[in-house]
């Protein structure tokens, strides 16, 4: 039978900074997870393999576009991302924390 192994997980930046895309049978919009093993609203969270050797692995969120309208603006091609590492951000009107919480995670520690 098929090896019960973890598959690779590999994860390409996306143009705009602060988002990534996992590649896969997939592709899936994440985020590099701020506060990583903690799960917002149920998301898939993924691990990649550290960019150097003995690093840490860095985990990402799934950022599903059907319940985010900044994530479904992204998927779709929008142009222009003010929204970056180091950014500051209000944002109101969080409900449930899918895209606040992402908007974390692209602004990073920094922001």
């Amino acid at each position: 039978g098929k090896g019960k192994g973890k598959a690779k997980v590999v994860i390409e930046p996306h143009r705009h900074e602060g988002v990534f895309v996992s590649k896969g049978k997939d592709d899936s919009l994440v985020t590099k997870n701020m506060a990583p093993g903690e799960s917002v609203y149920g998301e898939k969270r993924l691990v990649a393999e550290p960019e150097q050797e003995g690093g840490d692995k860095i985990e990402y969120r799934v950022w599903n576009p059907f319940r985010s309208k900044l994530g479904a603006g992204i998927v779709g091609g929008i142009g222009q991302m003010p929204i970056k590492p180091g950014s500051k951000v209000l944002y109101l009107g969080g409900a449930s924390g899918t895209t606040v919480s992402h908007v974390s995670d692209m602004i990073g520690p920094d922001g």
